[in-house]
């Protein structure tokens, strides 16, 4: 391990403290991410924890993962291992389903946080909030294919659906699959190319690299992992059950014309917009991503806009629930969808944490407490 830069005396009291297992630590007088960045680069280096980074918001996700890898290229002399978890910025009452891109991100996060802890992971605040499937359950979404097992392709081509994958012919991006006979192709946002799987019967005999624009195979696997595209599983039965539960749970009369244009498509088997804020009806999501983690320290960065935004966040829920429910919409309570605030709370108190602030000791003297009101 290489330190890149010469180990400062706050450097030293910080890794001392985390070292001694101190519950809050303060550093103070950091007043851009790329600061914060270079000090946790070298601060993380001399410990085997992943630092999770809690960011204000989606946008400074980019700036934490890029001056992170920046930095951490320099201290370790190698390509590091960082993760981002970005929240859903749609509106979990507007009927609207996230965009594409936020499903595959935290997908493939979650997955990557099941099979190996990174040095950073940098979340955004309603992340922390955001209630997911399980590890074991996220685990099962993906799949781990290797030559000369057994694996039926109708397992792995409705494991493929219900994770999010589309099917086309050919594929030509991430997220992709095609079937033709015995030969499936996949493309996993986990692979730098897609994968062709030859099978005999039940078994894998044989998985090849090749190029989406010619056609052609590059080389030879031993075995595949193939990542899920978003974290909420669901197929055909699912949103059968949905239908059913919905007009069992919804009955008030100003909520018949939501509950049948969402049911006309869910009883044939068939996702409709906003569902995934929906289907917790009858998949209920219990764990959060502090079940991903296991040695951690957590980086928490400018308090007071963290508990700001969580605050504000929190009410603007409780606040849209209201207003749809009143308005003959349907949808699940907030603590159906996110954590309660003091559960979260409870769960950010018993990880150790170091509380960054651009103002230093005065900000600190206003926010002793990383808390927001109930």
């Amino acid at each position: 391990m290489t330190i890149a830069a010469e180990e400062t005396s706050e450097i030293k009291r910080l890794r001392d403290e985390i070292r001694r297992g101190t519950r809050v630590i303060s550093l103070g007088g950091l007043t851009s991410i790329a600061s914060k960045a270079f000090v946790l680069s070298n601060l993380q280096a001399y410990f085997a924890k992943t630092f999770v980074v809690v960011a204000d918001s989606n946008k400074d996700l980019e700036n934490w993962d890029c001056d992170l890898e920046f930095f951490q290229s320099k201290v370790q002399n190698q390509k590091s291992k960082i993760e981002t978890l970005p929240s859903f910025e749609t509106d979990v009452y507007s009927g609207v389903s996230p965009h594409a891109e936020t499903l595959e991100r935290r997908a493939l996060s979650l997955w990557n946080l099941t099979h190996e802890q990174p040095e950073f992971l940098v979340v955004s605040a309603k992340s922390l909030a955001t209630k997911t499937v399980s590890p074991k359950e996220m685990l099962a979404l993906g799949a781990v294919l290797r030559r000369d097992a057994d694996f039926p392709p109708e397992d792995l081509i409705e494991k493929l659906v219900a994770c999010g994958y589309v099917r086309e012919e050919p594929i030509k991006n991430i997220g992709e699959f095609s079937v033709r006979g015995g030969i499936l192709d996949v493309w996993s946002p986990t692979a730098p190319m897609p994968v062709r799987i030859e099978f005999f019967g039940d078994t894998v005999d044989s998985i090849r690299q090749f190029d989406a624009e010619t056609q052609l195979s590059i080389g030879q696997l031993k075995e595949i992992s193939i990542a899920p595209m978003r974290e909420f599983a669901a197929v055909s039965s699912d949103f059968n059950d949905w239908a059913f539960f919905a007009r069992e749970r919804f009955t008030d009369e100003k909520q018949a014309r939501a509950v049948r244009d969402r049911t006309d498509f869910a009883a044939e088997g068939e996702s409709f917009s906003g569902w995934e804020f929906l289907l917790p009806l009858v998949k209920p999501r219990a764990s959060n991503v502090f079940e991903y983690l296991k040695d951690c320290v957590l980086i928490v960065d400018e308090p007071s806009q963290i508990e700001q935004t969580l605050g504000i966040y929190y009410e603007t829920l409780d606040k849209r629930y209201a207003e749809i429910i009143n308005a003959g919409e349907i949808g699940l309570a907030p603590e159906d969808l996110f954590l309660p605030v003091a559960e979260l709370r409870e769960k950010l108190a018993a990880n150790q944490r170091v509380e960054l602030r651009a103002l230093g000791r005065t900000a600190a003297e206003t926010d002793e407490q990383f808390q927001f009101q109930d």
